[in-house]
């Protein structure tokens, strides 16, 4: 139709209409670059309705391009301008400290640092040498902002400042098999070996070897082959077990203060556990890769709920992995909420295998609609109209 109404146009009336044409053209190209996090086009909770719900899906990021303010091809051309795109290609642990989430990328071999109030994705480190991850895996923050990865393939524990810069590899003494994920608290620094089943609880400055756990006499208390480490604010450290299902808990000097789960396919059960994060109310997240759904417990090890179940159009898990909680930046996150949803916290899970759908990071929100404030707290979430004890025969 446009060809149509320019072809009665004379040529003097043509050239008058192109740099008009060009303005609109550039205006329309240049309004789009104001680029807003993706995110589904109505709200995803957990449960879904008609029950209250506790948790939603608030929006994914799988490169720079989700998070950054977009550009399109055209107006690169236009301008001159060039933009280089940072991917998450298989991430596996995750943590968060002051607003910036650090994403372990095995496929790429670093460490993606994404900062949503900036909107901005780099790589923790760029320096050659030294400095160079081969296959990180584990990853944590301590209070003075410096980071410290488990690296499979350099066999050490890689310390980085909080602006990047590497400090110090840790841990190439230990007897160790395969560290795969770390935390820090206070002075402590704790590495968890998976196929040893221990945990080696390290000075975090020093890097001197202050105990292991995992060798009691007796074997119940031990761990079976572990797979996620987190540590509470309390200084006390919970572990997921893939040989036995069970999340248990040990204070810093290894004794077992209690133990939780088994295998199987209820709410409750686990079948390939990895992640895990306690919250400052003490409510646990254990994210499961065999069901991917994250299921949340209690400070009482009572399930309360679950969420990111394959198969929604928006918010489900894709084999997940690592899982970080957080209170930092609610105000930017309360903004992509749902009308008379009120944040409490924001939830990371990353998924190993992305999609349109399924992003590399997944970002949740913990909450209540206005009005239900405390019912989390009091009573089971509710899943298919049923609370998690009733549905406990049902598959998560």
């Amino acid at each position: 139709m446009m060809s149509g109404i320019l072809g009665t146009m004379n040529s003097s009336s043509v050239k008058k209409v192109k740099p008009f044409m060009l303005v609109l053209l550039l205006a329309c190209l240049f309004s789009g670059c104001a680029g807003k996090l993706a995110g589904p086009a109505s709200p995803v909770f957990f449960p879904p309705p008609p029950d209250d719900p506790h948790i939603q899906f608030l929006t994914g990021i799988s490169s720079s391009t989700d998070l950054a303010e977009k550009q399109s091809e055209m107006s690169r051309l236009l301008t001159g301008g060039s933009q280089t795109v940072i991917r998450i290609g298989k991430p596996y642990g995750v943590a968060t400290h002051k607003g910036k989430v650090y994403i372990c990328d095995i496929g790429a071999a670093q460490v993606v640092v994404v900062d949503f109030a900036n909107k901005t994705m780099k790589n923790l480190n760029e320096e050659p040498g030294a400095a160079e991850l081969k296959k990180p895996i584990g990853i944590t923050v301590d209070e003075d902002g410096n980071v410290y990865v488990a690296d499979n393939g350099r066999k050490d524990i890689a310390v980085y400042g909080p602006d990047g810069k590497y400090l110090r590899s840790m841990g190439r003494d230990l007897q160790h098999t395969s560290i795969i994920g770390v935390a820090a608290h206070k002075q402590y620094l704790m590495a968890l070996d998976n196929r040893q089943g221990k945990i080696f609880v390290m000075d975090r400055k020093s890097g001197e070897l202050l105990t292991t756990i995992g060798e009691n006499v007796d074997r119940t208390k031990n761990m079976a082959l572990p797979n996620g480490i987190t540590v509470d604010s309390n200084g006390n450290i919970r572990v997921v077990n893939m040989g036995n299902g069970k999340v248990k808990e040990y204070d810093i000097d290894g004794h077992l203060l209690s133990e939780f789960g088994q295998l199987g396919d209820r709410p409750g059960e686990f079948t390939r556990p990895r992640g895990v994060a306690v919250d400052e109310s003490g409510q646990i997240y254990v994210v499961d890769a065999g069901h991917q759904v994250v299921q949340v417990f209690n400070n009482e090890r009572r399930i309360l709920g679950y969420f990111g179940k394959p198969g929604l159009p928006a918010g489900s898990l894709n084999l997940p992995a690592g899982i970080a909680v957080t209170k930092d930046n609610l105000d930017l996150f309360q903004k992509m909420a749902a009308p008379g949803f009120k944040l409490e916290e924001v939830i990371f899970v990353v998924n190993q295998y992305a999609s349109p759908i399924n992003f590399s990071l997944a970002v949740y929100g913990l909450g209540e609609m206005e009005g239900k404030k405390g019912a989390s707290k009091e009573q089971p979430a509710k899943k298919d109209g049923k609370t998690a004890d009733k549905a406990a025969k049902g598959k998560p």
